[in-house]
């Protein structure tokens, strides 16, 4: 893949994390902070709660008649099943959420850059006991304290960290550089550009759309130099330019192949 994220640290600044492109590209990510994530714990524990108050009015109705089918320790533990896998069944199913987390706008992420697996929501899962539950909390949040990664212990184990979630596009930047070309006569100027995925594309996509946050203009310069390299192709002018067209001619293949 033309753009693959490997996330290292940024000395300087120890409460953001920098995921790096093979194009020299940073894409830095806030790290959550301890509020944030004491805040999601209190949601989705009010949610736990919410849940029990209602498998106990349900046991309480419904007791006598299981305890006479012999069907009331089966049911009592199906019940109460979802108190106990909530964390790890959101992360895996909510890529790295559950529903505190997306209410607070933070997510868990690994800290080479790739995906967490089921395997590492495990980890975190099962070192809770040691992280929250012990000394309520004390351990967690002491670790985050002096860790420096946004790591409590499971997530050192896990070699996982939680940052904020990227804000959104906003539509009409989505329109502005990735609109679609209806005109049958337009011309593309790089064929080859479907070589690029379309993660490729969105990345250049969001980096454009972000460009007057970006504090480094030599991204912009790596990333067309990189396509250039890719797509065995030459340019000489200004960057935007360039990257602008290459998300037209993506846009307008890329539909062109549909039909």
């Amino acid at each position: 893949m033309l753009l693959f994220a490997n996330v290292r640290k940024n000395n300087e600044k120890m409460s953001r994390v920098s995921i790096e492109t093979t194009q020299n590209v940073q894409i830095d990510y806030d790290l959550a902070s301890i509020g944030d994530r004491i805040l999601a714990f209190l949601i989705d524990l009010a949610i736990i709660v919410a849940y029990l108050i209602v498998a106990l009015f349900i046991l309480y109705h419904l007791g006598e008649s299981l305890v006479q089918s012999h069907l009331f320790v089966p049911f009592r533990v199906i019940l109460f099943l979802p108190v106990l896998f909530y964390t790890l069944a959101s992360e895996v199913f909510f890529n790295g959420q559950t529903v505190g987390k997306k209410q607070r706008k933070i997510k868990v992420i690994c800290v080479d850059g790739s995906q967490p697996t089921v395997t590492h929501y495990l980890i975190r899962w099962v070192l809770r006991i040691v992280d929250i539950y012990l000394l309520q909390g004390a351990v967690a949040v002491i670790a985050l304290s002096v860790n420096g990664k946004g790591q409590r212990l499971a997530d050192m184990a896990a070699g996982t960290t939680v940052v904020k979630v990227k804000p959104k596009i906003e539509l009409a930047d989505l329109r502005r550089i990735f609109k679609t070309i209806d005109d049958e006569h337009y011309q593309p100027t790089y064929e080859q550009v479907l070589i690029l995925s379309d993660n490729d594309i969105n990345i250049i996509k969001d980096l454009i759309a972000k460009r007057k946050k970006i504090r480094d203009p030599q991204i912009f310069h790596s990333l067309a130099q990189k396509i250039q390299e890719t797509l065995n192709i030459t340019y000489d002018g200004q960057p935007m330019p360039f990257l602008r067209t290459i998300l037209q001619d993506y846009n307008y293949l890329a539909n062109k192949e549909e039909f």
